[in-house]
């Protein structure tokens, strides 16, 4: 949706059903563009570039900056952390084996399941594919000048408390 289709839609949201419009819609609709965008431009920019999706990027940053510095979690704190469900969490580690981004490791503290650890290849491809991924993510900011970021930022986390 372009910025004028977003603005004769709003336009007809309130002229047609004003019981419905709010004028937090004029954040909420664009931020929810914008997230969109983002998030279609990432994946498509990991397909291309590091055969990854953004689920099993979401899973190897959580590996790397949330298991401390042994790069190892249980599925089940992966996915409490990552809100996946068991089965899709299952499907993703599976498909993250196969590529040798990590592996599965014997949980000395229960013989009945086994830890996911990154591996050194891993490693090396959640750094690259971050890197690239924030400097993509970091375009759509640009057009805001240092105070502007600062001043978004404080107003996000102030809708987020």
């Amino acid at each position: 949706m372009n910025l004028k289709s977003f603005e004769t839609n709003l336009e007809n949201v309130k002229k047609l059903t004003p019981e419905v419009y709010k004028d937090s819609m004029n954040i909420t609709i664009p931020f929810f563009i914008l997230h969109r965008k983002i998030f279609e431009h990432g994946d498509k920019f990991l397909k291309k570039n590091f055969l990854l999706n953004q689920s099993e990027l979401d899973i190897l940053s959580t590996l790397y900056y949330k298991a401390e510095n042994n790069f190892t979690m249980s599925p089940t704190d992966l996915y409490d952390v990552m809100f996946f469900s068991s089965g899709g969490m299952t499907k993703v580690l599976k498909k993250l084996e196969q590529k040798e981004y990590i592996k599965r490791i014997d949980n000395i503290l229960d013989k009945r399941s086994k830890l996911v650890q990154l591996t050194n290849l891993g490693k090396d491809i959640t750094k690259k594919s971050l890197k690239q991924i924030v400097e993509l993510e970091d375009k759509y900011f640009d057009k805001l000048d240092k105070e502007e970021q600062k001043l978004l930022n404080k107003l996000l986390l102030k809708a987020l408390s």
